[in-house]
C-alpha cells in the first residue's frame, strides 16, 4: 500500500499480535535521521492499540519525503495505511 510518506507491505501473521519491520535506506539520510524516523514509526505503531491485537506482519518502507514532514502528518498517513491493511487482511 502506497502512502505519501511510506510504502507498506503486510501478510497475515502467525502470532497473536501484530509485528512491525521498518526500512529506511541511506537515500533517506544519515544514521541519525534514519534512526529518528524509525523511532517515530514505532511510536505511531504503539499508538494503534486495535491494530496491535490483529495477527498481521507489517513492513514499512520510509520514503525520502518523510524527512520534511511533521509528526502529525506522518502519524495521519501511517495510521490510515495500517488500518486499511488490517481491514483488507480481515476479509
Amino acid at each position: 500500500m502506497n502512502g505519501s510518506y511510506f510504502v507498506l507491505f503486510a501478510v497475515p501473521g502467525r502470532t497473536a499480535g501484530a509485528r512491525l519491520g521498518i526500512t529506511a535506506t541511506r537515500k533517506f539520510g544519515g544514521a541519525v535521521q534514519r534512526n529518528r524516523i524509525k523511532r517515530v514509526v514505532r511510536e505511531i505503531f504503539r499508538s494503534q492499540a486495535r491494530l496491535r491485537e490483529t495477527p498481521i506482519d507489517i513492513v514499512v518502507n520510509v520514503k525520502a519525503a518523510a524527512r520534511e514532514a511533521t509528526f502529525a502528518r506522518l502519524e495521519a498517513d501511517l495510521a490510515a495505511r495500517m488500518r486499511e491493511l488490517a481491514r483488507r487482511l480481515r476479509r
